[in-house]
């Protein structure tokens, strides 16, 4: 049994002609440990997702159950018991700014009526946990982003809950401040087992730290399995939109002497390449062209670290002579290169 099991999730704001709708549908699991994410463009619904999966939207219809409880059936006195196992942080931290660090990692504890010595003790020890040891007494408005955060998260683990809860949670930092907190919510999951929802618009955030991931689209899941298999083989209009790179920044073609060549003499078709951990640091494309003889134009490539691998994708435009692309595309599949044609 997962530890989250959402069925059937919908939700709409409004009522009549203007309604709109949020989530129409929605069904997925999450497993107990794992770092789970889901991604989507302004407005597909994630947010409102998150949300619903500790209830503070609640759905029109449908289930989520957490830790075997439906969190939907459950009475108010019960829904705020449950909460205990559910702990989020948010884009804009959300923090007591008249408190200090400590005092805004222990509120949560005197809601629970934890006795004042008990609390200090575990809000000291979380702050530790996150980095902060020793900023106990500074004010949200004397921390960094980073450190804002770090606070929100160390808040958020106060209760000891079982699932993180992250929306947007890198959105606002700057990108080496979303690398530590990235590599903060994964050391959290290794060292306390927290299972961690990332609720994200970067696809970058998704591959540096998460397993599985669900694209929404249109208030629904267009997408769901493990990372490194939606960003090499996309199926969905959707996830394409969020992994595969855009064809800017054309480079010229190249040929086996290393010379420059009129992009003109590749003026063929497109394939994208899609290197998995295995093949990414082979040069492909220079064996490609030292066996066949003739040119390519890389139109775009990128490289992305997932589970500590490296994957890539390649946009190459063949050469327009016919029997020389077709020779090029032999070429790929006896290298079990995995290739799809390109729209021009």
């Amino acid at each position: 049994m997962a530890l989250i099991e959402i069925r059937g999730l919908t939700k709409a704001f409004g009522s009549g002609a203007a309604a709109v709708t949020a989530l129409n549908d929605v069904s997925l699991d999450i497993e107990e440990g794992e770092i789970f994410g889901v991604i989507g463009l302004s407005g597909a619904g994630k947010s409102t997702l998150v949300r619903c999966m500790n209830l503070l939207e609640r759905p029109d219809s449908g289930s989520v159950t957490v830790a075997g409880a439906d969190l939907t059936r459950l009475k108010p006195k019960e829904l705020r018991a449950a909460r205990r196992n559910i702990g989020m942080i948010f884009q804009g931290f959300d923090l007591l700014m008249q408190r200090t660090a400590l005092e805004n990692v222990r509120f949560p504890l005197e809601l629970a009526h934890v006795k004042r010595a008990e609390a200090d003790e575990r809000a000291r020890a979380l702050l530790a946990t996150v980095g902060l040891a020793g900023r106990e007494g500074a004010y949200p408005a004397q921390l960094s982003g980073g450190m804002k955060q770090r606070v929100a998260i160390a808040r958020a683990l106060a209760s000891d809950p079982k699932v993180l809860l992250c929306d947007e949670a890198t959105s606002a930092l700057d990108p080496t401040t979303t690398e530590s907190i990235l590599e903060l919510l994964r050391e959290l999951n290794r060292s306390l087992g927290v299972t961690i929802v990332v609720i994200t618009h970067e696809m970058r955030v998704v591959e540096r730290i998460c397993s599985r991931v669900a694209i929404i689209a249109d208030s629904r899941i267009a997408e769901l399995g493990e990372v490194k298999e939606v960003f090499l083989h996309p199926q969905t209009e959707a996830a394409k939109k969020l992994v595969l790179p855009s064809r800017s920044g054309k480079l010229e073609g190249f040929s086996e002497d290393g010379a420059r060549t009129a992009v003109d003499e590749c003026r063929g078709e497109l394939l994208r390449l899609a290197f998995d951990g295995e093949t990414t640091d082979r040069p492909i494309i220079a064996d490609m062209i030292l066996s066949c003889g003739a040119p390519v134009s890389i139109v775009y490539a990128d490289t992305r670290v997932i589970e500590g691998r490296l994957y890539g994708h390649t946009v190459l435009q063949l050469p327009s002579d016919g029997r020389t692309a077709e020779k090029m595309k032999r070429w790929l599949h006896d290298q079990r290169i995995s290739y799809t044609k390109e729209a021009q």
